[in-house]
C-alpha cells in the first residue's frame, strides 16, 4: 500500500512539474518603473522593468538576475536595454538639443549603479564609457550635474568622498 501511494506522489508530482514547465517560459512584467521627467517624453515614452523566467537546475521556474527595461515604439514592445542588477529608477532630460534617459538600479548590497543612454525616437542607445557607481547607494542628478558619494576604509576609519560628473554624448567628465 505504501509503494502505491509513493508511486502515485511522484506521478502527481511530476504532472505539477511539467505544467509549470510550459508557464515558465515567459516574460514577467514586475513593475513600474519610477521616473523623473524633465523634458515631457514621457507623454510619449513609456516604459516597464521586466524579468524573463527560466527554469533552474531542479527544475523549478524563477525570475533571473537581469532586468530588461521595456519600452514601446507605437505600441508595441520592445526590449530596450539590459541591466545587471534591479530596481531601475529613470531620469529623463534634455542637453544640448539631445535627449537623455540615466537610469539608476542596484546590483548587489549597496551598491548602486547609473547608466547613460541617449533617446533616439523611442530607443535607449548607450553611451560610450559612462558607468558610474557608488558603495553607499547614493548617486543624485541635479541639473545635468550628477553626484557620487563612495566610502573607504583606511587604517579602521572610513573616509567619504563625493565626485561630480558632466557627460555628453563621448560620455562622463569629472567635473572641475
Amino acid at each position: 500500500m505504501n509503494v502505491f501511494k509513493v508511486l502515485i506522489y511522484t506521478l502527481l508530482l511530476t504532472i505539477s512539474h511539467t505544467a509549470f514547465a510550459s508557464e515558465c517560459l515567459n516574460i514577467k512584467v514586475t513593475k513600474p518603473i519610477k521616473v523623473d521627467d524633465k523634458t515631457g517624453l514621457l507623454q510619449s515614452l513609456k516604459f516597464e522593468q521586466v524579468k524573463l523566467l527560466h527554469k533552474d537546475k531542479s527544475g523549478i521556474c524563477l525570475p533571473t538576475r537581469d532586468t530588461y527595461i521595456l519600452s514601446f515604439s507605437e505600441g508595441i514592445p520592445f526590449i530596450a536595454t539590459r541591466l545587471k542588477g534591479h530596481t531601475p529608477e529613470i531620469t529623463l532630460f534634455e542637453k544640448g538639443k539631445n535627449y537623455y534617459a540615466l537610469i539608476k538600479f542596484y546590483a548587489g548590497n549597496k551598491l548602486q549603479v547609473l547608466k547613460g543612454y541617449q533617446i533616439i525616437n523611442s530607443e535607449l542607445y548607450a553611451l560610450p564609457n559612462f558607468t558610474l557607481s557608488s558603495n553607499v547607494s547614493n548617486i543624485s542628478i541635479d541639473e545635468g550635474v550628477i553626484s557620487v558619494k563612495n566610502t573607504k576604509l583606511v587604517e579602521e576609519h572610513s573616509i567619504d568622498s563625493v565626485t561630480l560628473y558632466n557627460f555628453d554624448l563621448s560620455g562622463v567628465s569629472v567635473k572641475h
